[in-house]
């Protein structure tokens, strides 16, 4: 092996390592509750309300209508509210968009 090799192969080495050690940083989830079930009738409404201003009381301050169903959410008939959480999402565009958001992942407190 050639004298010039032996940096060379020790950089390669370390830029390897260092590279498979680097690791996204993910988002922080955001904190919410889940307050219930929206039982309006109109064409934007339905579905289950979530808050992120830690407000518990269903159809109170600045809520948001989920528009995943309960079973992607691993919501049961058991569960009872108000449900506090940890969730990413995002907003949903559209005549709703303004109050639907679809749940990417949720985790309970």
């Amino acid at each position: 092996m050639k004298t010039g090799s032996l940096p060379l192969l020790g950089l390669l080495t370390a830029l390897t390592l260092l590279t498979a050690a680097c690791k996204k940083a993910e988002e922080p989830m955001s904190d919410a509750v889940i307050t219930g079930y929206n039982q309006a009738l109109c064409s934007c409404c339905g579905g289950l309300m979530i808050n992120f201003n830690g407000e518990t009381r269903p159809y109170t301050g600045d809520f948001k209508l989920i528009q995943n169903t309960d079973a992607e959410l691993g919501i049961s008939t058991r569960d009872t509210f108000p449900l506090y959480v940890k969730v990413d999402w995002t907003p949903l565009a559209g005549g709703c968009g303004a109050t639907r958001i679809n749940v990417t992942k949720l985790k309970r407190k």
